[in-house]
């Protein structure tokens, strides 16, 4: 689901950054990967199907795929919801690495949890390679808060909502919907450490992944650019700060702490990019 404006906006942005890291290649055009967000499909005329024509007409001969798991459109929306996040990126990992026309690497753009589900690609897999990294409204720190998805899919999202109110953590919810998998609770660190199937994990929380912390770091260093969008009107993701990896202090949901202070950076969890300035 992406309304007019928010995915004009979508738009400009993938394009301007991918431009730049086009140009930047020289002559050879690196192929595009696109990964769509929650509700959304790989080819939505309104949506991905429209940025991807775009890209292609102002990069004449780029190769850009599109991702959908499943068969159909219908299958790709469902997944969006109901498919674990692991099992979503182990789905991509094999997929992207069938794919000939990437063989040598390519850039990816990521919008909404698509951003997110990319740079766990990076980490767990990373082959073939990507070279830029474009997240937009990727949520980085994961949600507390319940999705404003309007548009089509509003069954979903209501079964969404009754889900994580009923109990994210359960196993039942974290194996069958994938916004469970980066619900982040600060109000219950440990229970969120404990039972989170995907977003501890691939923040590199020491509680959690001493196994692959050392190759997750070394994975993200590998990207040439991680450039991360952050709208600041969007109601989707809370605290919208999480699209800069920005999140809420631990024991409460209103102070947000800014990437600098979190001990994903100062504990030096990940290698993120530079913070803003103040």
């Amino acid at each position: 689901v992406c309304l007019t404006s928010l995915c004009w906006t979508m738009r400009k942005a993938a394009l301007v950054w991918l431009l730049f890291a086009a140009l930047a290649c020289g002559e050879v055009l690196r192929p595009t990967v696109l990964w769509h967000g929650m509700g959304d499909s790989c080819c939505n005329p309104l949506s991905l199907g429209s940025i991807k024509r775009e890209i292609e007409a102002q990069l004449p001969g780029i190769f850009v795929y599109s991702i959908k798991i499943g068969s159909s459109d219908v299958d790709d929306i469902y997944n969006s919801f109901f498919m674990n996040a692991n099992d979503q990126v182990d789905y991509v990992c094999k997929a992207l690495q069938a794919e000939p026309s990437l063989a040598h690497g390519f850039n990816a753009i990521g919008f909404s949890q698509g951003g997110q589900f990319l740079r766990a690609y990076v980490e767990r897999c990373n082959d073939p390679p990507i070279y830029n990294l474009i997240s937009l409204g990727g949520q980085q720190q994961g949600v507390f808060g319940l999705p404003n998805c309007p548009g089509d899919q509003s069954q979903f999202c209501e079964i969404v909502r009754e889900a994580l109110n009923y109990g994210a953590y359960l196993p039942f919810v974290q194996n069958h919907l994938a916004q469970a998998d980066y619900w982040h609770d600060p109000l219950n660190v440990d229970l969120y450490l404990n039972h989170c199937v995907f977003l501890p994990d691939i923040n590199n929380e020491p509680a959690v992944n001493g196994t692959n912390a050392a190759r997750y770091k070394k994975n993200l260093m590998s990207l040439n650019a991680l450039v991360l969008g952050q709208f600041d009107n969007d109601t989707m993701v809370e605290p919208k700060e999480s699209e800069l990896f920005g999140f809420y202090a631990d024991g409460q949901d209103e102070e947000v702490v800014a990437l600098r202070d979190t001990p994903l950076y100062t504990q030096d969890w990940l290698p993120p990019p530079p913070p803003p300035p103040p």
